[in-house]
């Protein structure tokens, strides 16, 4: 009898499962907030603030600098070839 495959459900590795549990949790949170509003929820409010956040978190992500090491200085060419 042949097994069937493992299906990924969040993907291949932590983060990717992490950033789909926060995603589908921010979904809820905004979900929620819309049946509290009983029919005051204003789309357009909403859709703006979230460009500003995204917005907002682009230039903090630009900020990030990432220093690379250079593997053949430090005589460590040997995990370039993986």
């Amino acid at each position: 009898m042949m097994k069937r495959p493992i299906k990924e459900v969040y993907g291949s590795d932590a983060s990717k499962a992490a950033s789909k549990a926060n995603s589908i949790a921010s979904q809820i949170e905004l979900l929620e907030d819309i049946i509290k509003s009983k029919g005051k929820f204003d789309f357009t409010a909403e859709l703006e603030k979230l460009k500003e956040e995204l917005m907002e978190a682009d230039g903090m992500l630009a900020d990030v600098k990432v220093k690379v090491p250079d593997l053949c200085k430090l005589e460590k060419k040997w995990l370039l070839d993986e």
